[in-house]
């Protein structure tokens, strides 16, 4: 009996099927709760039902002829009377779980997976009516309130006599409730407003009782106070027109959705709705869909959901900052190779962690992909918060790591976009962060860079010279140039260095221009392969047409990732054979900085050379940081001294230098290439100095192969030639 006198008053839901065995289904299972089931057979019905009822819920079938569950959910939430009923969709796993994203777009707050479980209903059903109840509640107290109030305003015997009524419904509120006295003026300042009146969810909410708050400031109870409450609160204040804003306060670890409104002069009021428990309970909800299954934070999908919101809070709100950080760990993927992936994972949480101990509160921390991690940060006082907490991360990760029985190093570059910023999406602004996180890496690892315009410009560019190399070596775009290089004692011809160009239309697109993106890209080794093939048969060529000098070379340069590459040897033997090439007439020029980032095997790499016939050369000598130790064990024949210090000779310290290199090379056992020879002056000192060969536009600049046959004629004819 007494069960039944506490009976709560009966709660519309909307039930929507096409199928009326299901409905009667729902109605019976949802009736014995004290629950009232109204139906719908399509969406069309639906919408018209709606209008007429205020319910808690609504159940909505996903595959329904004429007008399916989605479009129905989003004709709801266009409607602005309707937008906030909750939906719960109903569908079968086997055939629309692909929908699940589209679903939670188009409004939805669950899922309901066919076969459910019948108890599984009837609690997320009672959630959603114990919260629809509540809501009538409030209202409904709400209501009584404002009535009140405006009693209280008529007349004070209007005041005597809900005196006792106000104060239950005050006391009674499940919002909490507090009134404020600021001194008057232009802008009223929250921190300095002193408590009038709180009621009992106000006290739980701020963790103080009545006697506690009275007559205090709001700034002693909350110190950190953040700066967009007090503005808004302020506004309010100033304007007199009531606001409502939604908002984590860090001093009481809640959120809130604020009320405020002027109840008379110098007087505010804040009527404060704890969302604590409804932000928990969507995060659990979301947590199987938008949680990054190994560390546990937010997946790149929830992030940029979030990132949106927070676009669109900047549209709305004057004076609000927030920022993106885009962070990647710097040299990561040798920890998978050497220790395992699964030490891998280790140090990705452990990253995690670390990452969380900095974050704020209110920021979101994602891992958006492999070693990859991103943070929005709301609610900054000014620009410069974000690069702090931005360095902090830095600072925090770069120490050390231990792990089963390593200590570990690392360090992280990250990309700031600052906010508001116009994007039209979050997918693009997070691209940005993305972009402006390479520029960083690009110092050095372990540095901050926040984004310009400029850094999009350039990655746009070296996106399309990267379509653009890949175009050009189908459509055989590249060209070898020629420079002659001459024996500086006799001013005869010793043979030629071949120089890539590009030509795109009528102009030839220098090699510094696309070789460093084509250098990062990979598309250097089939450039170099092609350059190699070409220069051995144009070698050929000449050596069949002319009587060549003996000594009489071609240089290749090869790159670092040509010359690591396994099978160079072979694909040198093979390219040789093919052109009918003697290996002689071939000199390899490799960088000084090439061969001592592994000079173990790179003496190994070129004695497989040597042993072939094929000459090598060390290029731009004097620039690199070789070691005399490892100098003296290659197996190479020229040194190449750098034209940074030919063109320079009046510098004393380059004279010494060049000085040096020379009487190196000569004391080895090795010849002197210069290049970059452009005066008399300098032509004459490097032959007085015993340099061999030399080369620079004094001498001859770079040709295209055709034009370089005219310095060849000198030569004599060949045999082939003489045959013919």
């Amino acid at each position: 009996m007494g069960r039944a006198e506490r009976t709560p008053e009966v709660i519309d839901i909307l039930a929507v099927d096409d199928e009326q065995v299901n409905l009667l289904l729902l109605s019976g299972l949802l009736r014995r709760e004290g629950v009232n089931v109204i139906t719908a057979h399509s969406g069309f019905e639906a919408l018209k039902l709606i209008p007429k009822h205020d319910f808690a819920l609504i159940l909505l079938d996903v595959m329904m002829p004429g007008m399916d569950g989605f479009t129905t959910a989003e004709r709801i939430r266009a409607d602005e009377g309707t937008r906030t009923i909750p939906i719960i969709f109903i569908t079968a796993i086997s055939k629309e779980q692909r929908h699940v994203f589209k679903g939670y777009d188009a409004g939805a707050v669950d899922y309901l997976i066919k076969p459910f479980e019948h108890e599984i209903l009837k609690n997320k059903v009672s959630v959603f009516v114990e919260m629809h109840r509540q809501r009538l509640a409030v209202q409904r107290a709400s209501e009584v309130l404002a009535q009140t109030v405006a009693e209280l305003r008529l007349s004070a015997k209007a005041l005597t006599e809900s005196r006792e009524r106000y104060q239950n419904l005050f006391t009674s509120m499940f919002n909490g409730f507090a009134l404020l006295e600021h001194g008057e003026g232009e802008g009223p300042e929250l921190s300095q407003a002193r408590f009038l009146e709180v009621n009992p969810a106000m006290e739980l909410i701020l963790g103080h009782t009545r006697a506690e708050l009275l007559e205090r400031p709001m700034g002693e109870v909350l110190p950190n106070m953040e700066s967009y409450l007090r503005d808004f609160a302020a506004e309010v204040a100033r304007s007199g027109t009531s606001g409502l804003m939604e908002s984590y306060l860090a001093d009481i670890k809640r959120w809130l959705r604020i009320q405020a409104y002027v109840p008379g002069p110098g007087l505010l009021a804040l009527v404060a709705e704890d969302m604590t428990a409804r932000r928990k309970a969507e995060e659990t909800i979301q947590e199987r869909t938008f949680q990054d299954p190994l560390t546990g934070l937010a997946n790149r999908a929830l992030f940029l959901n979030r990132l949106g919101q927070s676009m669109e809070r900047s549209r709305r709100r004057l004076n609000y900052l927030y920022a993106v950080l885009f962070l990647d760990l710097d040299s990561f993927k040798p920890i998978n190779s050497s220790l395992g992936h699964a030490a891998g994972d280790k140090v990705l949480c452990a990253m995690a962690e670390k990452i969380k101990t900095v974050a704020r509160g209110l920021d979101t921390v994602a891992r958006i992909g492999g070693d990859e991690f991103a943070l929005i940060l709301e609610e900054l006082k000014s620009p410069g918060e974000a690069l702090q907490v931005a360095r902090r991360i830095c600072r925090e990760l770069a120490h050390p790591l231990e792990l089963e029985g390593h200590t570990l190093h690392f360090t992280a570059s990250v990309g700031i976009v600052l906010g508001p910023a116009d994007y039209a999406q979050p997918e693009e602004l997070l691209q940005d962060a993305g972009i402006a996180m390479e520029n960083a890496r690009a110092l050095g690892g372990g540095k901050v860079k926040v984004f310009k315009w400029a850094m999009r410009t350039r990655a746009q560019y070296a996106l399309n010279v990267n379509q653009s190399l890949h175009q050009a070596l189908e459509g055989e775009q590249f060209r070898l140039h020629y420079q002659p290089i001459f024996n500086l004692h006799n001013n005869t011809l010793a043979g030629f260095e071949a120089l890539i160009r590009w030509q795109v239309g009528g102009r030839l697109v220098p090699p510094a221009e696309f070789i460093p993106l084509a250098e990062q890209t990979g598309l250097i080794v089939p450039i170099g392969q092609w350059a190699l093939a070409e220069a051995c048969r144009t070698a050929s060529m000449w050596e069949q047409r002319f009587a060549l000098p003996k000594d009489f070379t071609l240089a290749v340069n090869l790159s670092a990732k040509q010359f690591s590459q396994p099978d160079l040897v072979r694909q040198l033997t093979r390219v040789l054979e093919e052109n009918h090439l003697a290996p002689t007439r071939l000199k390899l020029e490799i960088t000084e900085t090439m061969v001592m980032q592994n000079p173990e095997n790179v003496v190994h790499k070129l004695r497989g050379l040597r042993e072939m016939g094929v000459k090598v050369g060390i290029d731009d000598f004097g620039t690199g940081y070789s070691s005399l130790s490892y100098l003296r064990r290659f197996p190479i024949n020229t040194l190449k001294v750098d034209r940074s210090f030919v063109s320079d000779l009046d510098a004393f310290e380059n004279i010494i230098i060049v000085r040096t290199i020379v009487s190196l090379a000569h004391n080895l056992g090795f010849d002197v290439v210069a290049e970059g020879i452009e005066t008399e002056r300098q032509r004459a000192f490097l032959a007085e100095l015993g340099c061999e060969y030399g080369q620079g536009f004094l001498l001859a600049r770079p040709l295209a192969a055709k034009d370089a046959l005219a310095l060849l004629a000198p030569c004599g004819p060949g045999q082939a030639a003489g045959l013919t």
